[in-house]
Order: structure tokens, then C-alpha cells, then sequence
């Protein structure tokens, strides 16, 4: 039988949930990945740990759907991200992240930092409506993550 926690992390990597992402975004919010996936990289040579694993793993996913997600027809203003509801807490730290940083939103352009804004209420939103006691314990649950011989301790 599972743990609660185990079934929380099995729940948020099953489940996926629809983001909708204006297309002038695309190419900033890649960007944006690709360096957090750099800087954690550089975490996971000195730490090995399953949070940061998991972390860059999910931050490869987004990555992926975000590359595929550039081919979609140019007449488009938004694209459709599905993704699982832990690639989403990823996204959603690196977007609360990116524009909380005042040299970071010094370098868009103004147009792309309004629609920047723009998304981050979005992706606010969205966060908003997931059980915070689920998303505690997710996040409770890859940092203390521990294995002995292939078992959890």
C-alpha cells in the first residue's frame, strides 16, 4: 500500500493540466528554462539529491514540450503547454522567480514584460487552485526523499 506522501508525488506527476502560452512568450520562457536547467546542473554535481533529480527531470520535460510547442503554426497567439501538474510547480517557481527579478525584467523588451506579467497572473491563478496541503507535501516529500538498498526509509 502506498504512503500518503507517495500517493500525493504519484498524483502530481499523473495528472496534467492545460497552460495556455502567448507565442511571443515561447522563445523567452525556453530561454529561461534552459538556464534554469543549466544552474541546476551545477546543484547536482555537488548535490546529489532526488529533489534536484526530480527537478532538473521536469525542467528537461517542460524544455521538450516548449521546443515541439515552437513548431505550431505561426498564425497562433497562443499555445497549449499540457502538462503534468509537478512540471507545473517547476514552471511556476521559474516564472515567480524570473519576474520578481529586477535585472531580469530590465532585459525584456516592454511588450514582451507586459505579456511576462500578464502570464505570471495567469500561471498565479492556476496555482491558486490546487490543495496546498498536496503541493506542501509533494514538495515535503522529493526533498526528504531518502533510498537504503532500492527502499524508502
Amino acid at each position: 500500500m502506498l504512503l500518503k506522501a507517495e500517493e500525493v508525488y504519484a498524483k502530481l506527476n499523473e495528472e496534467n493540466i492545460q497552460i495556455m502560452i502567448p507565442k511571443k512568450l515561447l522563445f523567452t520562457l525556453l530561454q529561461q528554462v534552459d538556464r534554469h536547467r543549466e544552474v541546476l546542473s551545477f546543484e547536482e554535481e555537488v548535490i546529489n539529491n532526488f529533489a534536484i533529480q526530480e527537478n532538473i527531470s521536469n525542467t528537461e520535460m517542460i524544455m521538450t514540450k516548449l521546443l515541439i510547442l515552437m513548431a505550431e503554426p505561426y498564425g497562433k497567439k497562443e499555445i497549449i503547454l499540457e502538462t503534468s501538474i509537478a512540471e507545473f510547480l517547476v514552471l511556476r517557481d521559474l516564472v515567480f522567480c524570473n519576474c520578481s527579478l529586477p535585472h531580469l525584467r530590465g532585459k525584456m523588451r516592454p511588450h514582451i514584460l507586459k505579456a511576462y506579467k500578464d502570464f505570471y497572473d495567469y500561471i498565479e491563478s492556476i496555482f491558486e487552485m490546487l490543495e496546498w496541503d498536496e503541493v506542501k507535501t509533494y514538495w515535503d516529500y522529493i526533498k526528504n526523499y531518502k533510498t537504503k538498498n532500492s527502499k524508502l526509509q
